[in-house]
C-alpha cells in the first residue's frame, strides 16, 4: 500500500528557484527499476575527515542546550525532542506476505507486538504549541527477538520520526553551524530565524519554522534518515489512517490557540477516538538520486515510493497520563541505535546521534538525580494505570505582549 499522497510538497519557500537541499535528486516521478541496493554496498556510507572530532563538538553543544533551558525551567530535559505532547500504548501489527524486499529484519514474518509511543515536539527550545515547528514520535516495540546492536537482553527496537521528510541537520557540519547560531541568539529567536534564512541552503534549513501548524494525530512522520532493512537499506514513513484522523489533516492551529493546544486536544482525540497509522518503508534504489550520508536531499516518493509493512493501532486512552508522562520524560529513553543490528542506523547524521543522544541522557539523569535509566522489557513495567485517573487540565491561553509605552 502506497501512502505517498499524505506526503507534503516541498518547495523552496524564499525565492521560488530550485531548492538547494529539498529537490528530488533527479526522480522526475518516474517508475524506479526494482533493483535494491544492499546494506554494505559500497558508497552507502562515507565517513568524512574529521567526522569523529565534528560530532563531539555537535553533543557539546546540545549538552550546552540542556544546562540553558535548566536554568530556565529548573529541570534537565532533552537535548532535542524535549517537549512531550502525548504518550500512549498501542500494538504494531507486521503484515503477512509482504515481498522479499520488504520481508527484512523485524518484518520477516507477520506478528503483532505491544508498543509505547511519545509525540513530542522537537526545538532544543521549549516554544508554545501554536507556533509552526517540527514535531516527531518515538516508538519502543516489546518482543522483538534478534542480535541487538548494544547486545542488551531486553528484546526492544526503538524508532524515531518527525514530521517532515528531510532535516535541516543533514551532516555533522552542518548540524555544528545551526547550532552555534542558535546558542548565539538563544534569546533572540528572530535573529536567528534572519541567519537560518540567509544560509546557501535556506529550503532546508527553514523548513521547520514553515511547516504546516497541524495536530499530531494527522501529521505524516519520516524517518529522515536511512536504516539498514535486513539485506537493503529503507527510509520509514508513518501515516495516518483512521477517518477521523484523516478529516482533520488539512485543519491548521490558529496563530492565537492555547499554549498547550497540541497535547490537549491530542489528549482529547485519543479518548474519543481509536487511533490507526501505516508503517511503511522506501528502498533504497539508486545512491545518486537518494543519497545515506546527507538527509537533507528528498528522496522521491513517486519514484520511490512508501510500502506499507506494519500497522500502529491504539485503543482509545489518555495520553496525557502523569505516572506515564513524567516516567518517559525523566527515566527512559528511545534511540535507534537500540535495536537490532539488521536495522542499524545509517548515514552521518545517524552517526552523530550515536553520540548526541548518549551525551544527552547521561547529562539529563545526573542533573535530575537519577543513576541510570530504565530500559523496560514489557507493557507491565509502563506505569499507565488502567481505567486511567482523569485530571482536567484547562487550555492555557497564549502569551500576549504587555504594552508598556503607557
Amino acid at each position: 500500500m502506497s501512502a505517498t499522497e499524505t506526503v507534503p510538497v516541498q518547495q523552496n519557500i524564499h525565492s521560488g528557484e530550485p531548492a538547494s537541499g529539498t529537490k528530488k535528486a533527479g526522480g522526475d516521478g518516474k517508475s524506479a527499476l526494482g533493483d535494491y541496493i544492499k546494506w554494505d554496498a559500497e558508497g552507502v556510507e562515507t565517513i568524512q575527515p574529521g567526522e569523529k572530532e565534528k560530532i563531539k563538538a555537535v553533543s557539546d553543544q546540545f549538552n550546552r542546550f540542556q544546562m540553558m533551558n535548566f536554568n530556565e525551567h529548573m529541570h534537565c530535559l532533552r537535548g532535542t525532542h524535549l517537549k512531550t505532547q502525548g504518550c500512549v500504548l498501542g500494538k504494531f501489527i507486521v503484515h503477512d506476505n509482504l515481498p522479499k524486499h520488504l520481508a527484512q529484519g523485524m518484518f520477516a514474518k507477520p506478528g503483532t507486538y505491544d508498543m509505547i509511543m511519545r509525540y513530542s515536539s522537537l526545538t532544543p527550545k521549549l516554544l508554545p504549541d501554536n507556533l509552526s515547528a517540527p514535531r516527531g514520535i518515538g516508538m519502543k516495540i516489546f518482543g522483538i527477538e534478534g542480535d541487538k546492536i548494544w547486545g542488551d537482553d531486553k528484546k526492544t527496537q526503538d524508532w524515531t520520526l518527525n514530521n517532515y521528510p528531510v532535516l535541516e541537520l543533514r551532516d555533522p557540519n552542518t548540524t555544528y553551524d545551526i547550532a552555534d547560531s542558535l546558542e548565539r541568539n538563544w534569546n533572540d529567536l528572530p535573529t536567528f530565524a534572519k541567519e537560518q534564512s540567509e544560509r546557501v541552503d535556506a529550503d532546508v534549513a527553514t523548513l521547520g519554522s514553515q511547516l504546516p501548524r497541524q495536530q499530531m494525530v494527522a501529521m505524516p512522520q519520516f524517518s529522515q534518515s536511512a536504516y539498514r532493512h535486513g539485506d537493503y537499506v529503507a527510509k520509514y514513513g508513518v501515516f495516518p489512517l483512521g477517518e477521523e484522523q484523516k478529516k482533520i489533516e488539512k485543519d491548521d492551529i490558529p496563530e492565537d490557540a492555547p499554549i498547550n493546544v497540541i497535547s490537549q486536544f491530542t489528549r482529547d482525540f485519543h479518548m474519543k477516538h481509536k487511533v490507526t497509522y501505516s508503517f511503511c518503508a522506501q528502498m533504497l534504489q539508486n545512491l545518486d538520486e537518494q543519497p545515506v550520508d546527507d538527509i537533507g536531499v528528498e528522496w522521491d516518493a513517486k519514484k520511490y515510493p512508501f510500502e506499507q509493512i506494519a500497522t500502529m493501532e491504539f485503543e482509545p486512552q489518555d495520553s496525557w497520563l502523569p505516572e506515564f508522562r513524567v516516567w518517559w520524560d525523566d527515566k527512559i529513553t528511545v534511540n535507534s541505535w537500540h535495536g537490532l543490528k539488521v536495522h542499524q542506523p545509517l548515514g552521518s547524521t545517524n552517526r552523530m546521534r550515536r553520540v548526541v543522544y548518549a551525551e544527552s541522557r547521561k547529562l539529563r539523569l545526573r542533573v535530575n538525580g537519577y543513576k541510570s535509566h530504565i530500559e523496560p522489557a514489557s507493557l507491565s513495567e509502563v506505569p499507565a494505570p488502567i481505567p486511567a485517573p482523569q485530571i482536567d487540565l484547562t487550555y492555557q491561553p497564549a502569551i500576549k505582549t504587555v504594552d508598556v509605552s503607557a
